[in-house]
């Protein structure tokens, strides 16, 4: 199995309990389509980078699972046809990265050669 990243954002208008059916929801797609679940993070409500579907904000969370390509598109699948849900996205990571709650996984960046510099 490979592993997943799915960020995905909800209606901000929605009320807690609607917001939790629809995260059950797609943790339930990806149990009965033989995936993993790894990690489930709610990240709250924040401001969007530019309005989706006429909304400024939205609730975040983020599925880190196990699974294979074709949960993978069962759960894009659902993620469309659910009008809670204004915007999503699915990343597979790296094998050998570990999966952390440090946030985002990002490379260290490489140091750059330094010039010799001229002497007069």
């Amino acid at each position: 199995m490979k592993k997943y990243e799915t960020i995905f954002i909800l209606d901000p208008d929605l009320e807690e309990e609607p917001s939790q059916s629809v995260v059950e929801k797609i943790k339930g797609i990806i149990t009965q389509n033989q995936g993993e679940i790894v990690k489930v993070e709610d990240w709250g409500k924040r401001k969007l980078a530019y309005e989706v579907k006429k909304k400024s904000k939205g609730h975040y969370f983020l599925i880190h699972f196990l699974g294979s390509a074709p949960l993978l598109s069962e759960l894009e699948r659902n993620f469309r046809v659910m009008d809670a849900v204004i915007k999503y996205q699915s990343v597979r990571l790296d094998d050998r990265q570990s999966i952390s709650s440090q946030g985002p996984i990002m490379e260290e960046p490489q140091e750059a050669e330094s010039e010799p510099t001229e002497t007069t």
